[in-house]
């Protein structure tokens, strides 16, 4: 629905992240109403794993609506996401600080009455202190009915014909099973998704309902293996909503011990693909895994690359 730009302030001097609002077809309105309502509810959230929004407006020459926000940028500089990283340079301990940073921010915002539908990879910023920011609430759900009535916020409802249908929104390989069968997103369909992803991050293999995934980290990452597959399950009701309690399961089973040798400064995780080779060797010894694609990312290229907003944020595509 929106590119990022980084502009500057031209008055302060500052640099911001500006999201300007791009769909020109389709469920426009509806979209532009859950645009607008994103940079409001994010506003109104203060924690320090959420991107902060400083400004909401239209620009007047062109009536697109835009949101400014804090610029979030990694230590060398550039925008990085969760999906840059490369698993088998990960130590766990760095994947448990990520995991326990977004169990935080995820019970906050479902605390505040929030389901955000589209926790993934792409969407966790990295900050220079190698912390993790959640970001992109355009598709998220709001089901506290103060926070829809301070933000005026619409149902994300078409109509088609005679019949009414809700827009399914999410990412498809992150998405809940009942997400993916047309039903109302609740607390629970993030907890899938946050699954998903450290699934990923601790493997290196896209999570499939049916995989044998589990099995490997029963032999790489034991201590994952009573969490994940409870993220994970098919039913909605048996998925923790409370992170935080997984954080604490986490902590209070110690890590496993690192193998002797003349230099362990931290144990390296021992992923699967950390070997030269070690794909082909478990593709040929474990042949009832199943791989998942992972989401191809959509391509925006019918916008401008600057951006300049009523002469006060002037700025390019990040």
């Amino acid at each position: 629905m929106g590119a990022v730009y980084e502009v500057e302030h031209t008055q302060l001097g500052v640099h911001y992240a500006l999201k300007a609002f791009t769909l020109e077809d389709g469920h426009v309105d509806v979209l532009k109403n859950k645009f607008l309502t994103e940079g409001k509810v994010l506003a109104r959230l203060h924690d320090q794993h959420l991107v902060r929004v400083f400004d909401l407006n239209f620009d007047e020459a062109t009536g697109t609506p835009y949101f400014v926000m804090e610029l979030v940028l990694s230590d060398d500089g550039s925008t990085r996401t969760l999906s840059d990283v490369r698993t088998d340079e990960l130590d766990e301990d760095c994947v448990l600080q990520w995991f326990t940073e977004l169990a935080s921010v995820i019970d906050y915002i479902h605390e505040q009455g929030i389901v955000h539908r589209d926790i993934k990879l792409g969407n966790v910023l990295l900050s220079s202190d190698g912390h993790v920011v959640l970001s992109d609430f355009g598709i998220s759900r709001l089901f506290s009915e103060r926070l829809r009535s301070d933000v005026k916020a619409v149902n994300t409802m078409v109509s088609e014909a005679a019949t009414s249908a809700r827009l399914m929104m999410g990412t498809q390989g992150y998405m809940a099973p009942e997400v993916a069968r047309g039903e109302e997103a609740t607390p629970a369909a993030d907890s899938y998704s946050l699954g998903v992803m450290f699934v990923y991050l601790l493997t290196g293999i896209w999570y499939e309902p049916g995989s044998k995934v589990f099995k490997l980290l029963e032999t790489l990452e034991y201590r994952w293996i009573d969490v994940l597959p409870r993220l994970l399950a098919e039913n909605p009701a048996e998925r923790p909503t409370n992170l935080s309690d997984l954080v604490e399961q986490l902590r209070s089973v110690p890590a496993a011990e690192p193998e002797k040798v003349e230099e362990p400064p931290r144990r390296k995780r021992r992923v699967l693909f950390a070997l030269a080779g070690a794909a082909a060797v478990v593709a040929a010894a474990i042949g009832y895994f199943v791989f998942a694609r992972r989401p191809a990312p959509v391509a925006i290229d019918d916008f401008d690359a600057a951006f300049s907003a009523n002469g006060i944020y002037e700025g390019a595509r990040r």
